[in-house]
């Protein structure tokens, strides 16, 4: 793999990485309610999913995948049914105190970005349908596949830790016990419609 290929793949991810979707809102949203490692968690698992899909797109599984679309179908609603319940888990939690993030299990966020990065089908054909027009397939080795797996994973954790400290500065100027209400409610809204937005691709 040549330099420059290399710094086009890695252009070309970070902007995929940081492009408005699901992932985003969610890392967002766990942000402003829970703090920022909980946030860090969300985009740590963004970036393990993201990574398993383009080793598969490496493997050449992409049309495996695309054969039994009925799992690309379930791992989709399933993951679009389980923002719809953190949504709604999030808008009726209590305000957490100032400083205190809401209470939870410290698996959930990183839970939860892993199925939001699993339950995007189209995820997986943007890998495989960006990798032969950046990376010559046919010379490219196992070290350069392990390169673009750490592109991979490196955009999305940079991506969305800036996301993550954002969103938590955000949340730091909602000290009142109403506008964190407030806040639990927007954010749990936002994981509503990044559930439904799935479910509706």
């Amino acid at each position: 793999m040549t330099l420059a290929a290399f710094l086009a793949y890695c252009a070309a991810i970070t902007l995929a990485a940081a492009t408005p979707g699901p992932a985003m809102f969610a890392v967002i949203s766990t942000g402003l309610s829970r703090g920022f490692m909980p946030a860090v968690l969300a985009g740590a698992g963004v970036a393990l999913a993201d990574a398993i899909l383009v080793v598969l797109a490496l493997l050449g599984l992409v049309a495996l995948v695309q054969a039994f679309e009925w799992i690309l179908l379930v791992l989709k609603y399933a993951g679009a049914a389980y923002l719809v319940w953190l949504g709604v888990k999030m808008w009726r939690a209590p305000a957490a105190a100032e400083g205190k993030p809401a209470g939870g299990s410290r698996a959930r966020p990183f839970v939860l970005g892993a199925s939001i990065g699993l339950s995007n089908p189209k995820a997986i054909l943007f890998h495989a349908s960006i990798m032969p027009l950046i990376l010559d397939l046919d010379v490219l080795t196992i070290t350069d596949g392990m390169v673009v797996i750490a592109v991979v994973i490196g955009a999305n954790a940079v991506v969305m830790g800036i996301y993550a400290g954002l969103s938590t500065g955000a949340a730091r100027l909602f000290g009142t016990e109403r506008r964190m209400r407030m806040v639990n409610r927007i954010s749990g809204g936002a994981m509503i419609s990044a559930g439904a937005l799935i479910a509706s691709r």
